[in-house]
């Protein structure tokens, strides 16, 4: 018993840190009432950038309007994807599709109505911008607005990506060394 109860201590953290580094499998509702899975709006083999927010909060719409200008200055051109995850919208969501379009955001969003997914991947605050490599990997979080120029912005995630990249070029070199 005292073996079983050490191993789980020892594998839990490694088993929950990797539950916690992918995109977790929930139902979303798109801007039309149709249900989809999350698994299907962040696409393998690109890098997404999620952004939890409140259709409330005037902070959080502000964040969106920087990061949709970074995003069409530059990082879209080098295929990252935007997607926005609404969470306030129990019960009535009807009005994010009119707010969106007469914004002019041209990026995906969907709303969690029951904030399983906001739970799922570890959101308390919001807005939270999450940056999710080509393989579905959590590179970085960053919980409050994104301020700074879309230079600055993308400066910041292509920097993120660049980091997480030479990072897993020396795991597999040091695996390869072996």
């Amino acid at each position: 018993m005292k073996t079983l109860t050490f191993a789980l201590l020892i594998f839990w953290p490694v088993v929950w840190l990797n539950a916690q580094q992918q995109v977790s499998s929930i139902e979303l509702t798109d801007l039309n009432g149709n249900k989809t899975n999350s698994w299907q709006i962040i696409e393998p083999g690109t890098t997404t950038v999620l952004v939890f927010w409140k259709s409330s909060s005037t902070q959080c719409c502000d964040n969106l309007e920087n990061l949709q200008s970074a995003w069409i200055d530059t990082l879209k051109n080098k295929g990252v994807k935007l997607v926005a995850i609404c969470v306030d919208c129990n019960g009535t969501w009807s009005h994010i599709k009119p707010m969106m379009a007469g914004k002019n955001w041209e990026f995906d969003s969907y709303i969690d109505l029951n904030g399983d997914f906001k739970r799922t991947m570890g959101v308390s605050e919001l807005p939270c911008t999450i940056l999710l490599d080509q393989d579905q990997n959590m590179v970085c979080r960053y919980n409050g607005f994104c301020a700074g120029g879309s230079d600055l912005i993308c400066e910041n995630i292509l920097q993120h990506l660049d980091q997480n990249e030479a990072t897993l070029v020396q795991k597999v070199e040091n695996k390869n060394n072996k």
